[in-house]
């Protein structure tokens, strides 16, 4: 805060001090004028009832009654005098109470402005060098002040020319790192449209988009990775964000390809290599458990031949061992004849984020349902369900053998 600023304010100060002082001042002169002349009248009059009663003309209960009335006069008057006075002292006031609102606000304006274009004015001097910290990502991170300081002065250069992709590049980069992630997606746009194949660009704004974590945020990130990587095909940290997007899209295929990519290309002692080998593991662990599949084979047993009712449907299904009883992949066939058999994976899931591949175990049944639906009804035939560990090529037998009730 600068001294013009401080000294206006201690005036202001002053100022209203002295002004309350005059104005309390000069209403309690005021106040003690009036009540001594409404005083001095009291007394008078009390004279003059005394004199009256020596005289004749009044009698003792008259004296009595107009004393009282006199004295209930004046105690009135002083009340009504007092209230008065009050509301004089508020209109007095108030006039300069205003005076000295609008004279903190005209001094604000000024030395605010003044402060305002100070700091505006040290952006604009300090810009070559911060610019060139934040370009050369420096060991000596900017403050937060600093970072306030660039972005001002790239913002006011922007303002007069418009600016080209690196400068607005750099605005953004400032302003997702002040946590300004609009004004940074905003400026990212700006230099994608003028420079859209400059790395920097792209790989700033994907990064921006994976922090930011929404759907169309990770779809946008993956374009732009997918156009930095055919500028630069092995591009380091390109092929890092593009294996972290597929990952969080589960799109497990994308990230075994993107992170076992970056292994080869990664020198062994980078400090990252290690942590690329541990995602690249986790992200085939993945993989290889979407691709599990169970081969069930389906009997029916010869007692209940007789009992198969024409147009029947037979649901094969997994679900969770110890878990919700929604199933986690269905099949769904009308059968006329027997043995039959599917095949069970992620791919018959019901619920894009509950599958087959999420289960430690396997609890497959078999139904033989009547009216097409799922549910046990009257007449439906089913199997034993059997407990299956999952493996990539898994199979199992069930046999139909028994009549079902509903609950």
């Amino acid at each position: 805060m600068n001294v013009l600023l401080l000294v206006g304010m201690a005036v202001l100060a002053l100022l209203a001090v002295a002004l309350v002082a005059f104005f309390g001042v000069r209403q309690r002169a005021q106040r003690r004028t009036r009540l001594d002349v409404n005083r001095e009248l009291y007394q008078q009059r009390q004279q003059e009832l005394k004199q009256e009663y020596a005289d004749g003309l009044l009698s003792e209960k008259a004296f009595q009654a107009a004393l009282r009335e006199l004295d209930k006069r004046f105690v009135n008057e002083n009340a009504e005098l007092e209230q008065l006075e009050e509301h004089a002292i508020g209109r007095g006031i108030w006039l300069p109470a205003v005076f000295i609102v609008i004279f903190a606000a005209v001094g604000y304006a000024l030395f605010g402005s003044w402060e305002q274009q100070r700091f505006a004015d040290q952006a604009r001097q300090q810009l070559p060098e911060l610019a060139q910290q934040v370009l050369n990502n420096q060991q000596a991170a900017p403050t937060e002040e600093e970072l306030k300081l660039f972005a001002l002065g790239l913002r006011q250069r922007l303002q007069q020319d418009g600016g080209d992709g690196l400068t607005w590049m750099l605005y953004a980069r400032a302003t997702t790192a002040l946590q300004r992630y609009e004004q940074a997606l905003e400026a990212y746009g700006h230099a994608y449209q003028l420079e859209p194949e400059r790395p920097g660009i792209l790989l700033g704004y994907a990064q921006l988009l994976i922090n930011l974590g929404g759907a169309e945020q990770l779809q946008r990130a993956a374009r732009l990775l997918s156009e930095l990587l055919a500028l630069e095909p092995r591009n380091i940290d390109a092929l890092s964000l593009t294996g972290a997007v597929a990952y969080q899209r589960g799109d497990w295929q994308q990230a075994v390809e993107a992170w076992r990519l970056l292994s080869r290309v990664m020198s062994a002692d980078d400090p990252r290599y290690v942590a690329v080998q541990e995602a690249l593991a986790d992200a085939r662990a993945q993989l290889e458990a979407t691709q599990q599949q169970l081969r069930v084979r389906v009997e029916l047993a010869d007692a209940l031949r007789a009992q198969l009712p024409e147009d029947a449907t037979l649901f094969v299904f997994v679900k969770a061992v110890d878990g919700a009883p929604m199933p986690a992949a269905v099949v769904r066939q009308p059968v006329n004849d027997f043995p039959v058999e599917v095949v069970l994976s992620d791919a018959q899931a019901m619920l894009p984020d509950y599958k087959m591949s999420q289960l430690n175990q396997w609890l497959v049944e078999a139904r033989i349902s009547t009216d097409d639906r799922i549910e046990i009804a009257a007449g439906d035939l089913g199997a034993e369900a059997k407990i299956v560990t999952p493996a990539p090529d898994a199979e199992v037998t069930l046999t139909i053998s028994l009549q079902l009730t509903p609950n």
